[in-house]
């Protein structure tokens, strides 16, 4: 997209595009949450490690399901935060006035997405957690499980709170396997954020994977658009969608 399009023709789209492109094709001040999930580039504490494929990095040894990877996860921690900068100014250009941003994380990389989403503009409001319970939880000897990760909550402006939504802060849902996507969110907890649009509202996730944030946007009646540029992700995330609207 080469220069911004009619609202109208974006919305309820999924787009098999580079998210930055996405974005920048659309208006000014059109989405009323942005919630996604994008590429980590974390999985090891050195960069010979988190240059590993995605499947070397996030998924167990004993994992009998072969997952298809996906790319933009090789970065080292100062281009990964300078690549947040750039898709964040972008969202913020596109969130209206008191907008929602809600993007998850892992605690390696969690301090460097806060720094990216304060330096676009948002008002960085806090952080939620999705306990993965201990069932799903990777163990450590001699240490704390790693059982969680984030979701940084940011504004574009004041919060709005006349939606009449109070979240909790911690999201204890078990993910039910095989997994359509290598790292995959609940539902249920998807669900739940979507509440933070309001009634009929525009909901973006510019790194959709297999669609879960886009299918409980849809779900619950709100407008969405989502980029994902994996072809087999877009294809399931298409599918996924589609099935909603067929029931």
């Amino acid at each position: 997209m080469t220069a911004p399009a009619q609202a109208s023709s974006l919305l309820n789209q999924l787009h098999r595009e580079n998210a930055l492109d996405v974005l920048r094709g659309l208006p000014d001040q059109m989405v009323d949450l942005f919630f996604t999930d994008p590429p980590y580039s974390s999985g090891g504490l050195h960069a010979g490690t988190r240059q590993q494929p995605p499947g070397a990095k996030y998924i167990s040894g004993d994992t009998k399901t072969t997952y298809v990877g996906f790319g933009h996860d090789n970065k080292d921690q100062r281009s990964w935060t300078m690549w947040c900068m750039a898709w964040l100014g972008e969202a913020y250009r596109v969130a209206k006035d008191g907008a929602n941003l809600v993007c998850f994380i892992d605690w390696r990389q969690l301090p460097s997405l806060t720094d990216a989403v304060q330096g676009a503009g948002f008002v960085w409001r806090s952080v939620a957690v999705w306990d993965k319970t201990p069932g799903r939880a990777r163990p450590r000897m001699g240490g704390f499980s790693q059982q969680a990760e984030f979701m940084v909550w940011a504004t574009k402006g004041a919060v709005k709170a006349d939606i009449g939504v109070c979240l909790p802060g911690v999201f204890a849902e078990r993910l039910p396997l095989p997994k359509r996507h290598m790292t995959e969110k609940p539902m249920e907890l998807a669900r739940a954020v979507v509440r933070l649009a309001p009634a009929g509202g525009v909901v973006c996730d510019p790194f959709a994977g297999s669609g879960t944030f886009l299918a409980a946007a849809k779900e619950a009646g709100h407008q969405w658009i989502g980029a994902e540029l994996e072809p087999e992700y877009h294809e399931a995330a298409f599918q996924r969608l589609a099935a909603i609207t067929a029931q």
